[in-house]
């Protein structure tokens, strides 16, 4: 049960540091207040590489249902790769459509 939560914890920490820092906007990690946005993306990374870890290390030692979590894992690789791109993406678009409204 420890596992879910540490796992959980990871997840939910590591996507939102990971979104930030792949739309350059700074956020604050353990490291600094206002962290740049590489720091802000290595952060988040290494909280999915543990959380990847821990579901890897529970499939290894045949505590779970090995399909179902590399399926978990599989799908929420594949929504990070497309929300990140397109987060990116959406914020560039909508930096341009201000700064059409706002040039005089």
């Amino acid at each position: 049960m420890i596992w879910y939560l540490i796992m959980g914890a990871a997840l939910g920490n590591g996507v939102p540091h990971f979104i930030f820092g792949a739309a350059g906007k700074v956020f604050r990690t353990p490291f600094g207040q206002k962290s740049t946005p590489r720091v802000n993306v290595l952060w988040g990374l290494s909280n999915l590489l543990l959380a990847t870890i821990i579901v890897a290390g529970l499939i290894i030692l045949n505590l779970y249902d090995s399909y179902s979590l590399l399926a978990m894992l599989l799908g929420f690789w594949l929504m990070m790769l497309v929300f990140g791109l397109g987060i990116k993406r959406y914020l560039n678009e909508l930096k341009r459509a201000q700064a059409f409204y706002t040039t005089p």
